[in-house]
């Protein structure tokens, strides 16, 4: 059941599991043994968490050398500053579920438009090298002449052809400017991942997940009682993007010269959010709630990932569906036009 990869729904399990436990009065190293025997961690790793308590080493170290994620090990860091496991499980519990219901909905967003697309180029694929040359030999042997939409749709698989080159061609050259990417210095990666920040349509995209991001990421280090400096120093080594990396620390420089949160946000990040995130840092700051407004900022804006994604994808079906019969009445009229001039002629 558990591979050495932690992902969300497995670090909210385990964060659900552990702190029923705590709640129970069993303590840590207990709760651990339970997890391990009923299967609910896999026995090297919980072989391994424990030796490690016994010898000395704190339950985030334990963690970390179990390569748990490093926001759920900084959870469990922040919590036992103030001794307190219970909340900081709680807290990963509450972001780990909610971070797997999001990935989970959209997976299941998009579920239904990739299969009608699958089958789409399935029947695409099957008309074009299967059904279209049997037409083309038959017609060529009656020595019939063919209307111009017949010609056209015969010779549909040399356009599939360069669609089909130039399709491959375009995710090759995507894949590999993402390796070049990945292997840059963090300097180049900030500049060409700015650029993409900057076009329309993804530029927007970005700004919805970079908003989201920081609002829960943020939001959750606050309310597990980790600091803002070191919160923040957090993020700049946690984040994926090299970009969001360069504007939290330039974030962490403008706190330590004097300036507020929502201050920096406004100077440094007008590309990388949403301009709802200065504004509400800026009331969180004026009433004392950073952590719970960073927190609903974050799960307003997933709603609206969310309804952006179905919305898509439920404008996406009929249109697919369109093109589907559209392609299908195109085909048997070109295909059965050669058929009516014979009948007529005879």
């Amino acid at each position: 059941m558990w591979n050495s990869v932690w992902n969300s729904e497995k670090c909210a399990l385990f964060s659900q599991q552990l702190v029923h436990l705590l709640r129970s009065g069993i303590p840590l190293t207990a709760s651990l043994e339970l997890l391990t025997e009923q299967k609910m961690i896999r026995k090297e790793t919980g072989t391994h968490l424990l030796q490690a308590l016994k010898q000395g080493s704190s339950f985030s170290e334990a963690l970390h050398q179990e390569k748990f994620p490093d926001l759920f090990v900084s959870f469990i860091r922040a919590a036992e500053e103030h001794g307190d496991y219970v909340f900081g499980l709680n807290q990963c519990e509450s972001y780990y579920t909610s971070r797997a219901r999001m990935i989970r909905e959209l997976g299941q967003a998009c579920i239904y438009p990739c299969l009608v697309l699958g089958l789409v180029g399935i029947a695409l694929t099957f008309m074009v090298t299967a059904v279209l040359p049997r037409f083309s030999t038959l017609y060529q042997t009656l020595g019939i002449e063919l209307p111009g939409l017949t010609k056209i749709l015969l010779n549909l698989h040399e356009i599939v052809n360069l669609v089909v080159m130039s399709t491959g061609g375009g995710i090759l050259s995507v894949l590999l400017f993402a390796g070049v990417l990945r292997a840059c210095p963090k300097e180049k990666k900030v500049f060409f991942t700015g650029w993409l920040f900057r076009l329309p349509l993804l530029g927007s995209v970005y700004r919805y997940r970079m908003t989201h991001y920081l609002s829960v990421q943020l939001g959750s280090l606050l309310k597990a009682g980790v600091p803002l400096l070191t919160a923040l120093e957090l993020m700049e080594k946690l984040t994926p993007w090299a970009g969001l990396s360069v504007c939290v620390r330039q974030m962490k420089q403008r706190l330590l010269e004097g300036a507020s949160l929502h201050q920096s946000l406004k100077e440094q990040s007008a590309h990388l959010f949403l301009p709802s995130l200065p504004r509400m840092v800026a009331i969180g700051e004026s009433s004392g709630r950073l952590d719970e407004t960073l927190l609903s900022l974050g799960r307003g804006t997933e709603l609206i990932i969310k309804n952006k994604a179905e919305q898509f994808t439920r404008s996406l079906e009929p249109i697919l569906i369109f093109a589907v019969g559209l392609f299908i009445a195109v085909t048997v009229i070109a295909m059965f036009m050669p058929m009516l001039q014979l009948v007529r002629a005879l």
